[in-house]
Formats: C-alpha cells, structure tokens, sequence
C-alpha cells in the first residue's frame, strides 16, 4: 500500500506541470485571438477567395450561399444564423473578436449553441481567410474566380469538400454529421452514374434545395471554382472509387 501510494506521488508531481497549465486556461484546441493574430502576420495574407471556399464547405448550411442567414439549413435552428449582408452590425466587430467567435463557438460567447467551435477544424490562417470573405460580403464585393490560383485538386476538396464528404469521401464529414445531412458516399458505384459532364454538372450547378430538401442540398461551385478546378477536384474524388 506504502509503495502504491508513492507511485501516486511521482505521478501527481509529474502531471502537476501539465495540470497547471490546464487550470491557468491553456486551449489545446483553438489559439486565442491574440495567438491567431500573431500567427496571421507570420503567415500569407488572408486569402479571401480561399475564405470563400472554406464559407461553401463550413458555413453556407445555416448563414446561406449569399450570407444572408437563409441557408437551407437556417429553418431547423431555435435561433436565426447570423446575417453577414447586416454592415450596420458586423461594422463595429472587429477581427479578433469574429476570429475568437468562429474558433470557440457561439456557447463560449452566451449566443446558440448552433455555432460550433471550428477552432477544432480550422487552421489559423484558414479563420483568418474566412474572416477576410464575411468583410467582403459585408461590403457587397465580389470575387472573380476566373484565375487560377494554384490549388490542386485535393486542396480543393480538403479545403471545401471534406466537411460535408468527408476525408476519403465517405459522406462523413463533420458538417453533415452535425447536420443530419444525407451525403452519398463517393464510391465507384456513385461516380459511375455520371458521365464524365454528368459530374462536372453537377460540382458546377450544384443541387438546389427547392428541388431536393435541405438533407440532399449541395452548393454551385461554377462561380467559385474554374473549369480547370473542377476538372482537378472530380479527378482527386474519382480516387476515393479506385
């Protein structure tokens, strides 16, 4: 019993460290906003047309492809998303406090329980991209995404797919979990439904929720993505059937 309780000891004094750090508010999921702002100015700028892609895969469900709150998902929560066209609000936000509000989630700031902590999901830069597309709705700006700006096909689909499909496109993705959502998984038998303009219709025009409901709904991509992306993105998911 003497030898166990000394065991206990060592373990207590080794732990204790860690223990600490703990109690003192260590967040080993998401930075703080001062951490994500020094991690900012260390990194690329903020990409707005990648803070577009990341909105279409995490967000677009509840605050709708146009941020106006009305996603297809917008009708099944207590309490409305938030309007990202609303300027008069998000002008007096700034962007460590929307960093700090999409890393640790809506109970962590007494707003819905709706609005997951992507901290969790999200790399720094990645929020701060996000953050840079909401101020461009809020200013009713626009992207061109006529360019091509060097994503390969599976950064395309890790960066806007894989919330909704999941990582090897098994339909299990965080989103549609969370979501109740019915995503097809994308296996050989999917894929071989679709020519191959078939599926670039599809990734292009997407499914529209008044002619599928709200668990089958899938955004367009054609104004986000170029011709050359969706090619590289349908040709990254034909993998997941191989």
């Amino acid at each position: 019993m003497k030898g166990q309780t000394s065991l206990k000891a060592l373990l207590f004094i080794a732990m204790f460290p860690l223990i600490i750090s703990c109690e003192r508010g260590a967040d080993p999921g998401a930075l703080s906003a001062k951490g994500a702002a020094a991690s900012s100015s260390a990194s690329s700028e903020p990409d707005e047309l990648q803070g577009l892609k990341l909105y279409l895969g995490y967000c677009f469900v509840c605050h709708g492809q146009n941020g106006d709150g009305k996603g297809p998902y917008a009708e099944k929560l207590s309490s409305p998303p938030a309007d990202f066209t609303d300027s008069t609000y998000f002008r007096g936000k700034t962007d460590v406090e929307l960093y700090d509000f999409i890393s640790k989630g809506g109970l962590a700031h007494g707003k819905s329980m709706h609005m997951k902590p992507f901290g969790f999901q999200m790399t720094p830069q990645q929020i701060q991209s996000a953050i840079a597309y909401i101020r461009l709705v809020n200013r009713d700006g626009r992207i061109d995404a006529a360019e091509d700006h060097g994503y390969s096909g599976e950064d395309i689909y890790r960066n806007s797919c894989v919330m909704c499909h999941g990582v090897s496109g098994k339909g299990d993705g965080r989103v549609s979990k969370m979501m109740n959502l019915n995503v097809r998984p994308l296996s050989a038998e999917t894929l071989g439904e679709y020519s191959a303009a078939g599926l670039f219709n599809v990734v292009e025009q997407g499914f529209p929720q008044d002619s599928t409901g709200v668990r089958s709904y899938m955004p367009a991509w054609g104004n986000t993505l170029t011709e050359k992306e969706i090619i590289d993105v349908i040709d990254y998911i034909r993998t997941f059937g191989e």
